[in-house]
């Protein structure tokens, strides 16, 4: 769906944009958000958010920029960073949000990344906190993007209200999948996609009679997960969003606990790593009154049951009872969910068989060693089809292929990317997830991943990358090294494993620490095992590619090998 200069906006109604600027007239002293922030809380209501709003389109139009225009913005967890994407939304513009550089990150490479994305992607502006635009200037010195300095806005009167909005069929965002080097493919999405996306995922949470309801989120907004559930969707029901900063977050997770109890939340959506962190960063500390949670829903990485189990045993006590603990299948390719479990009911979970499942059948164990227990992820919420595509076509129930999603509110195509737009869609516009799982009842169960990705801690980390940085490391065999993920119970998340084949006489400790420097700056996680081999230990295809399943399944049997070449653990 290809971004471009559009046609004057229509006159008429935006769905999606209309309750958000009515509510500014017919509920102004509203709360819209509260953020937290330095141990502060500050409330912004209604009129004050759309205020804001129409003070960044002032800003953005006196910038030059005009609808169909698109812009990036690079702002940290906040008011300011919300009210600029709405801004840019009221004036047919596209806003889309880059990540925040963090501080732990080689800002080198940060930089080097964004000028590929900056370069890709065709935007007209780039709305940055001040002490950025130096260096969001000097990497966009030949591409022609205006740096616009955040603090502008502050001396920018709002705007009156645009007579006319954009049509329901303009490119309303542009989201941009997850990766090491954060963009690779954007993901354009219409008003109308977001409104019957939204709609139907409101109802299937609960929040299509949102009264009482209060939504607290700590997910960066450049994710779909932190993006719609943390912003869009509250903004367009009119729900209270209490906002924390990810970083925030990070430092002190119990902040969060404390937003809870504070301002009495009700839904919350979290990775499933989350729900250890936070039993965890609990442990010897007092209670909180958590029992106004309704739906605690575990999306973006595959979802656990020892997470929830963990997360109950901590909390049950303090009014977390285990029909709030929820699960989500979502992408950003359908805005967000593609199904939910049901508000109330305790996922389902499924004994299968270990061995089973990794010959892609699904059994009942014959052995409690060889049980693993599935959390579902529900049915699929309306409008929304899921399917099976197994190598002999379409599969039946309980058949282990890849999942294949259909929907009304699916996007058209990655932004300026043909060929990965080819690859995605199966036979009359099935989106072909990279996921592999299997329906039982109609409900959706997640096993595995066709795609080479390590998700670490909700990262999406490309092994390819991972692997390349590795190449470069004195002392590897360029090419003859692998990355993968290895589930960790402890953890409960993937975490980042790398073998290498040894060149040279480079000592061996130098070239672990220099392995796991190079993997950290590229994807910004440190691995949880590096493995240093000799020649010929990796497995290759037929076809000369390094086998990350076969790598992964020698390096699970080496782990009890005492003899197994040296390792280090970060």
């Amino acid at each position: 769906m290809p971004i471009s200069k559009a046609a004057p906006a229509r006159e008429g109604g935006n769905a999606f944009l209309d309750p958000i600027i009515g509510r500014g007239d017919t509920d102004p002293a509203a709360p819209f958000a509260t953020y937290v922030a330095h141990g502060t809380e500050r409330t912004v209501s209604q009129a004050a958010f759309r205020a804001r709003a129409l003070q960044f389109l002032a800003l953005l139009r006196e910038s030059g920029a005009a609808p169909g225009d698109l812009v990036l913005m690079i702002l940290r967890h906040g008011l300011d960073a919300q009210a600029a994407f709405m801004g840019a939304m009221l004036g047919g513009m596209v806003p889309s949000f880059l990540p925040y550089p963090n501080a732990r990150q080689d800002h080198q490479l940060y930089w080097r990344q964004h000028r590929t994305v900056f370069g890709h992607c065709g935007a007209r502006l780039a709305l940055v906190y001040d002490e950025l635009c130096e260096a969001v200037a000097a990497c966009t010195a030949d591409i022609g993007i205006t740096v616009l300095p955040l603090s502008r806005v502050d001396y920018c009167p709002a705007c009156a209200m645009p007579s006319m909005l954009p049509g329901e069929d303009e490119i309303a965002l542009l989201q941009h999948s997850s990766g090491t080097t954060g963009l690779k493919k954007g993901v354009a999405l219409s008003y109308r996609s977001i409104v019957q996306q939204i709609a139907r995922y409101a109802d299937s949470v609960g929040l299509n009679a949102p009264a009482g309801a209060v939504i607290v989120s700590w997910l960066p907004l450049y994710h779909d997960m932190g993006l719609i559930t943390g912003f869009l969707l509250p903004c367009w029901r009119g729900v209270p969003i209490v906002s924390l900063d990810p970083f925030a977050w990070i430092a002190a997770p119990t902040i969060l606990l404390d937003a809870i109890e504070r301002h009495r939340a009700t839904h919350l959506w979290m990775p499933n790593f989350a729900f250890l962190v936070l039993a965890r960063h609990a442990r010897g500390k007092a209670g909180w009154a958590l029992g106004s949670l309704r739906a605690v829903v575990s999306c973006s990485e595959p979802c656990k049951p020892e997470a929830f189990d963990a997360f109950l045993a901590r909390f049950g006590p303090m009014g977390v009872g285990h029909e709030a603990l929820q699960t989500c299948y979502a992408m950003a390719e359908t805005v967000f969910a593609v199904s939910q479990s049901e508000i109330g009911v305790a996922p389902r979970r499924r004994a299968v068989s270990r061995s089973a499942l990794a010959a892609k059948n699904v059994e009942p164990p014959e052995t409690p060693a060889d049980s693993t227990i599935l959390l579902g992820n529900g049915k699929p919420i309306s409008g929304c089809e899921v399917r099976i595509l197994s190598q002999d076509g379409w599969g039946a129930e309980r058949q282990i292929g890849e999942i294949v999603v259909k929907s009304g509110f699916m996007f058209d195509a990655y932004y300026r990317n043909q060929a990965a737009t080819r690859d995605a869609f199966y036979d009359g516009g099935w989106y072909r997830t990279g996921d592999i799982g299997f329906l039982d009842a109609g409900e959706v169960f997640v096993v595995g991943r066709l795609k080479d990705v390590i998700i670490v801690n909700g990262k999406n980390i490309f092994a390819h990358d991972v692997e390349a940085a590795v190449s470069t490391v004195a002392g590897v065999k360029p090419g003859r090294c692998v990355a993968f993920g290895r589930f960790s119970e402890r953890v409960g998340s993937e975490q980042m494993v790398v073998i290498a084949e040894r060149s040279g006489e480079s000592e061996e400790q130098a070239i672990l620490l220099a392995i796991n420097q190079a993997v950290l700056e590229e994807c910004g996680v440190p691995c949880a095992d590096i493995r240093l081999v000799g020649a010929e230990w990796l497995v290759k295809t037929t076809s000369g590619k390094m086998s990350r399943s076969e790598n992964a399944q020698k390096y699970a049997a080496a782990l009890s090998d005492a003899t197994t070449n040296a390792a280090v653990n970060t």
